[in-house]
């Protein structure tokens, strides 16, 4: 853990000041330093070089005048300075809370956030030049639009484009266009479109002539659309556009691409409806206010931007396909940009739509695709350190509160609040809260929850904004659910729940569950997710073992959404072909070269289907489950079968199974009802029974 200085102040003395809870409370690797005022005369207590220790990182243990420091010390040259809202979690706890178990919770934020350090990852580079798209239905935006064309370059797209008058100045283009589709990402999107007007907005030199020249007074002088109810087609309009050729009939409802750096979307219900938007896309609907704060944002969004690559995949354990059978598609079907498709037997990530929520890492049954913004390993370690603080100090029942950037400053002491207006009393939990920001609620999952549980806390909460529970609510429901399933077998009870921010006021009402008991796990964790979940649950199961006397001879139920399982084999059914062992993704089905027999290690299974979708006598099932012990690391025979000798030399070529059903099913064919016994030779003998037959027409027979 890196050696780190925070500084604290009593904030005038108002409440239960963090100060005050520090005064009995020691972690290691922590300097708690006093600073009264901190934010007003007293800033140069932390900005001074005497008050802080050499080559140790710098924390204010405030966020609410976070603006003040920054602009302060980017004047004066000196260290970085993060922050931490102790304030903020001080007065979030429940009210049952004694400022014993208050302040241990201080402590646990405190070391988890001076031990929470990555290293930086590779970035995604957008390259933007202006070139924006304002989609409409009609020409309501057009005063918008003149104003953004000012400073950008602006399409108006109307799927309907009759009501507008066309502006005097060419720096707008007007174009009737409905746009059918949209893909792409800030810098790059492309937009197709369906021309709806017979002119060409961005060829025609608005001269007039064609207006003058329509017999049937079809064009409009202002928007130079056709009424294509009243037209008769006559092509006059087209002769007198003459050698502009700004007009055709011929053209329209083709589909054409356009490119664009970026869309302001004004329709509904959205070109990006069925996915969570990319960057550089903006969706207004019809509210004015949502578009002038698009313009602002285009206007702020030209040139060179980067973002992080969030992720890290590893094709050679992925469980996705094999021989174009499709296997494992828990990451396509949880992301919600779409940044994720299949590409033959792996899947292929768009880094410039993934916008690192993580649930990707998260649902991944063999962490072939992990979050590299931080690490689980990362993430699970500044927890251990955090809940070692917490038990140090004196804390007894310790949640983690894990939640997204997006909520709002001191959203816990506003839950607080807001929990004991609608009870009409204070709140009762008697849980330390201890709130963990991530890059996205989905970015953890079973892994590091069931490590943390490991690591001695007691019980482990997700709050999802309205955002993030649209999208992820399903998946991360899944994957609580097999977890707390086998928590509840390990005799532990339900431990890990999903919120959503409607939901918070539970964080603060009573709660039957005792603390875990669990004794602190030391384990580090792997950078490999099956490795690090089967540390945690061995522990656990150990723990079980220890107090509860509990024996885990029979594998553990699991529901369908558990990345562990067993294969259950029709033995009738089965001949063993193999071709199981060669579709299976984590060497969980293996052959025995020395003789017919189909093995399998539970350890390694991910039920990922594969083997169920290869086998081609349709032999095979998935039982979700989990086997403790050494059993799982064993390899244990699910089907094996004699060697089947051929009839004329004696040679083994295959099993006794296989031939009889291979002999059940063909030995009527017209091709063999002859000669069936040659289905119980090798391939040398069934020639050489072919040629020496007499009976046999041979080709040059046929030929005469």
């Amino acid at each position: 853990m890196t050696n780190s200085d925070v500084f604290v102040c009593g904030c005038q003395g108002s409440g239960e000041t963090v100060d005050k809870a520090l005064q009995n409370v020691n972690v290691e690797g922590i300097r708690f330093v006093s600073a009264q005022r901190a934010c007003r005369d007293g800033i140069s207590t932390v900005l001074s070089s005497k008050n802080k220790s050499s080559g140790a990182r710098c924390f204010v243990g405030c966020t609410q005048e976070q603006a003040v420091f920054e602009s302060i010390a980017e004047e004066s040259s000196i260290q970085t300075i993060e922050f931490v809202n102790l304030r903020g979690l001080l007065r979030g706890q429940p009210a049952e809370q004694s400022s014993k178990q208050a302040a241990a919770a201080v402590a646990a934020l405190a070391a988890y956030e001076t031990d929470f350090q990555v290293e930086p990852v590779p970035a995604v580079l957008f390259n933007s030049k202006g070139r924006v798209a304002i989609v409409a239905n009609s020409g309501k935006q057009l005063h918008h639009a003149q104003t953004l064309a000012n400073n950008l370059t602006v399409d108006l797209l109307l799927a309907d484009a009759s009501d507008i008058v066309l502006p005097a100045k060419r720096d707008l283009n007007v174009l009737a266009l409905t746009v059918q589709a949209a893909t792409g990402y800030l810098g790059a999107f492309q937009l197709s479109t369906r021309k709806t007007n017979p002119v060409d907005m961005e060829m025609c030199t608005r001269c007039g002539a064609c207006v003058d020249a329509c017999p049937t007074q079809s064009i409009s002088k202002d928007s130079l659309t056709i009424d294509l109810n009243s037209c008769d087609q006559s092509g006059a309009c087209i002769k007198a556009c003459g050698e502009f050729k700004a007009i055709s009939f011929a053209d329209l409802n083709t589909i054409s691409e356009r490119e664009y750096d970026m869309v302001i979307d004004c329709t509904m219900p959205g070109l990006f409806a069925d996915r969570q938007a990319p960057l550089g896309y903006w969706h207004v609907g019809d509210s004015e206010q949502l578009l002038l704060e698009a313009m602002l944002d285009a206007v702020q969004t030209v040139g060179e931007f980067e973002k992080p690559k969030f992720f890290e995949y590893k094709p050679s354990i992925c469980a996705h396909s094999r021989s174009s059978k499709e296997g494992c598609n828990n990451c396509i079907d949880a992301c919600s940009t779409k940044a994720i498709k299949s590409a033959g037997e792996k899947i292929e990530v768009n880094p410039h739509l993934c916008l690192g929520c993580g649930a990707c890492t998260t649902v991944c049954p063999t962490g072939a695709i992990q979050f590299a913004l931080s690490p689980a390993t990362v993430q699970g370690r500044a927890i251990k350190t955090a809940v070692k603080a917490f038990r140090a100090n004196g804390g007894a029942k310790l949640e983690l509160v894990l939640h997204g950037p997006d909520m709002e400053h001191n959203w816990l002491e506003a839950a607080k609040k807001s929990s004991k207006t609608l009870s009409g009393k204070a709140s009762v939990s008697d849980f330390s809260l201890l709130p963990i920001e991530l890059n996205h609620s989905a970015s953890v999952g079973p892994d590091l929850w069931l490590s943390a549980l490991a690591f001695g806390a007691d019980r482990i909460t997700v709050v999802q904004s309205a955002v993030e529970s649209s999208h992820y609510a399903e998946p991360l429901a899944a994957q609580a659910g097999w977890v707390n399933a086998l928590l509840e077998a390990l005799g532990l009870q339900r431990r890990v729940r999903v919120l959503h921010t409607g939901q918070i006021e539970q964080l603060f009402a009573h709660s039957d569950l005792s603390a875990s008991g669990v004794e602190p796990a030391s384990f580090e964790l792997s950078s490999n997710k099956r490795t690090r979940m089967e540390f945690a649950v061995d522990h656990l199961a150990e723990h079980a073992q220890k107090h509860a006397k509990q024996s885990f001879a029979e594998p553990i139920a699991l529901p369908v959404a558990a990345p562990f399982g067993a294969v259950l084999v029709n033995k009738e059914k089965c001949t063993l072909c193999m071709s199981c062992t060669s579709a299976c993704p984590a060497s969980a089905l293996i052959d025995n070269p020395e003789m017919p027999q189909l093995r399998f290690i539970e350890r390694n299974c991910v039920q990922c289907g594969l083997c169920v979708e290869t086998c081609p006598e349709n032999a095979m099932e998935l039982v979700p489950q989990l086997l403790l012990g050494p059993a799982a690391r064993e390899k244990r025979v699910l089907n094996e079968s004699q060697p089947f000798h051929c009839i004329s030399c004696g040679k083994a070529f295959g099993t006794k199974h296989m031939i009889e059903n291979m002999f059940a099913k063909l030995s009527a064919h017209s091709m063999f009802e002859r000669n069936a016994n040659r289905l119980k030779m090798c391939a040398d003998c069934r020639v050489t029974d072919m040629y020496s037959a007499k009976d046999e027409m041979t080709i040059f027979e046929v030929k005469k």
